[in-house]
C-alpha cells in the first residue's frame, strides 16, 4: 500500500507516516515503526466516532481528523481494515492524504 509513494518528499511537506492496522489493531503495514502506538488506537478512535455520530444520525464515519498544537492525525475506517496518517500542525494534510491515496 505504501511501497509507491515517495517519502522523502511527502516528509518535507510536513509528513510524519502512516499505519494501515485490522480491526482489531493488528499493524498490516506501516511506514515507520514508530508507529506501533498509533496503530493500537486507530481502530478504537474509528469506533468512537461511530458511536458519536450514530445518534446524529451520521450513516458511517468516514473520516476522523484530530489536531493538536504539533500535530495532527487522519483516521479512515474502511470495511476490515482502518488507516491512519500523522502530520505536523501546519501540513496540507488533505493534499498529502491525496498522494498517499492515490
Amino acid at each position: 500500500m505504501f511501497e509507491n509513494i515517495e517519502l522523502s518528499e511527502l516528509e518535507e511537506r510536513g509528513f510524519i507516516g502512516a499505519i494501515a492496522c485490522s480491526s482489531n489493531g493488528t499493524v498490516i503495514e506501516s511506514t515507520s515503526d514508530d508507529l506501533e502506538v498509533f496503530g493500537s488506537v486507530l481502530s478504537y478512535i474509528s469506533q468512537v466516532a461511530d458511536m458519536i455520530g450514530e445518534p446524529f444520525g451520521m450513516d458511517s464515519i468516514e473520516e476522523v481528523h484530530l489536531e493538536s498544537a504539533n500535530t495532527k492525525a487522519v483516521c479512515i475506517p474502511q470495511e476490515e481494515e482502518c488507516l491512519g496518517m500523522l502530520c505536523h500542525s501546519r501540513a496540507n494534510v488533505d493534499e498529502i492524504l491525496g498522494e498517499l491515496l492515490t
